[in-house]
């Protein structure tokens, strides 16, 4: 293809010689031809630049204008970039009227010269459209034979933007944040851009950048999203260029982006095979079994971990209309693809994978700054984490920090029926931002659903108890102390200091120390009503245990 100005410079006309629509001249055209009867614009082909004395529109009946108008309207119907018209032959000037609806229909309009015969454009034309097709082929064939020797030659992916910008003379950045790829030409700045295409990156591809994915910018460059299982992965940006890509430099940018995609796609099945096997070491690790120092340590070096000494257990799903296994299979699939997303860009070193329910789940390094309220600090990570444009509503479950790996597994039991409860007290409406909801619960908040949503609840209500009261009835063994009586008193008066020292006959100042000490040795609080409640019931299963051991 050649464009309407290059038609001017080949065919040897001037400037003057343009006598409408001079801002459409970078119109392109695939040949020239010309006619002088009424009804030839019927066998014009798309894209032919038309030479015309325009005789056949000249009536006795009507105006000029008139004819040429229809002229006009007949050639942009039948997608004609422009046209030549002999001025001095039958048509002395182009009226005003014509300029004006040539203008409007995006029709450029030449004057040919009278010394001019039409073999005179035709020909030079024909001969600079094969000139320039033949370039473009000997051009594309070049780009195959270069790119076929760098993939024969083995050479990695992370050498595509020298050999791009090599190719094509222009500044090229390959960016893909999941696969760490951050390649720059020497001539490439686009950090103004970089931040842009990572917002893209993890978003379903609409359908018009599925079929055209190359898409000029307004700065002049251009971008080449890539693209991996309908979702934007990353970009080739192409620097200011501020013109129309040949045909080679698009099929230049498209081998790039066909030997990126192979390598996306390899590195994606690496990473399912890879996270089959996180996912059966965390299985391990939260099983409670998991053996030998050592031998753990070994195993996370295989799957490319390092542990830490103390987590905690969060784990994810989300809700879905249809519960069948493959669909929630699905949906938790793409929650742990935007947490590794996530992770991957981040120094984070959380440990991320699919446990035997499918769902997610996260093991979160424990430090001190989430000792007093661990939720607080994991939170805000899996906001980010999670893409904006998640359909479906997700709960999550916190456990608590039990300290060393053989921790673990209780942090792991706790987050399972903090998710149990989040799942089932999920609010379907839409959250603030309209977006589905994102429920949290941490087991340190939970009373009752502790033994409601367990899987052994007998088992759950036995820790209860041993969590609540271990303690106490320890200090009453040692210091022959009466602790576990007030508190039961305390809460059979409903919280009432007061009563409960009438009852025990002991000072309300005396009820208030003990409380004082009950707090210090489980850190709960017995005028809680949450506390409260979680000592009532672990008093409970206390007394049935010790009256079904007399």
């Amino acid at each position: 293809m050649i464009t309407v100005r290059e038609l001017i410079a080949v065919g040897g006309f001037d400037e003057q010689a343009i006598l409408a629509g001079d801002a459409f001249l970078e119109k392109e055209l695939l040949g020239v031809t010309s006619f002088d009867s009424p009804d030839g614009h019927r066998w014009l082909r798309q894209g032919e630049f038309v030479l015309t004395t325009g005789f056949p529109f000249i009536s006795q009946t009507e105006p000029i204008e008139a004819g040429l108008i229809r002229l006009i309207d007949s050639l942009a119907d039948a997608g004609t970039p422009g046209l030549a018209i002999k001025l001095g032959r039958y048509i002395e000037s182009l009226p005003s009227a014509v300029i004006e609806h040539a203008s409007r229909k995006q029709m450029p309009i030449l004057s040919f010269p009278m010394e001019k015969a039409w073999s005179d454009v035709i020909v030079p034309v024909v001969r600079y459209i094969n000139d320039k097709q033949r370039s473009e082929l000997e051009h594309t064939h070049a780009i195959y034979e270069r790119f076929h020797q760098h993939l024969m030659a083995g050479a990695p992916v992370c050498q595509l933007a020298q050999l791009l910008h090599e190719t094509l003379h222009m500044p090229v950045t390959i960016y893909a944040p999941y696969h760490r790829w951050n390649w720059k030409s020497p001539s490439a700045d686009p950090s103004h851009r970089i931040a842009w295409i990572e917002r893209q990156c993890g978003q379903p591809a609409p359908l018009s950048l599925m079929s055209q994915p190359l898409v000029p910018l307004e700065n002049g460059s251009y971008i080449r999203w890539l693209l991996c299982g309908q979702q934007i992965q990353g970009g080739i940006l192409l620097g200011d260029l501020h013109r129309d890509l040949h045909s080679w430099e698009k099929v230049a940018i498209e081998q790039s982006a066909a030997l990126l995609s192979l390598e996306m796609e390899r590195q994606r099945t690496v990473n399912e095979t890879y996270q089959r096997f996180r996912n059966d070491f965390l299985q391990w690790l939260v099983s409670g079994h998991a053996g030998p120092r050592d031998v753990l340590t070994r195993r996370a070096q295989e799957v490319g971990w390092e542990l830490h000494d103390h987590y905690i257990s969060v784990v994810l799903t989300a809700e879905v209309i249809n519960q069948k296994t493959l669909t929630c299979w699905q949906e938790n699939h793409a929650l742990l693809e935007m947490i590794n997303r996530h992770f991957s860009r981040t120094s984070d070193h959380i440990l991320t994978g699919l446990d035997r329910d499918n769902h997610v789940l996260l093991l979160v390094p424990f430090d001190d700054q989430l000792a007093t309220r661990p939720e607080s600090g994991i939170l805000p990570l899996l906001k980010q984490a999670l893409s904006p444009n998640r359909d479906f509503p997700v709960s999550i479950g916190v456990g608590r920090c039990h300290l060393g790996w053989e921790g673990i597994s209780q942090s792991y039991r706790e987050a399972q029926i903090s998710l149990r409860t989040a799942f089932h007290t999920i609010d379907s409406s839409l959250a603030a931002d309209d977006r589905p909801p994102l429920r949290i619960q941490s087991y340190r908040e939970l009373a009752l659903e502790r033994i409601l949503f367990a899987e052994q609840p007998n088992i759950e209500a036995q820790l209860l108890a041993e969590e609540c009261l271990s303690k106490i009835v320890q200090y009453d063994a040692e210091k022959n102390g009466q602790l576990l009586q007030t508190l039961q008193v305390f809460i059979q008066m409903d919280g009432n200091h007061a009563d409960a020292a009438n009852r025990l006959y002991v000072h309300k100042n005396t009820i208030k120390y003990r409380l004082q000490l009950i707090r210090e040795l489980t850190g709960l609080q017995p005028e809680n009503g949450q506390d409260q409640l979680l000592f009532r019931i672990a008093l409970t299963v206390h007394a049935i245990g010790r009256h079904a051991r007399v």
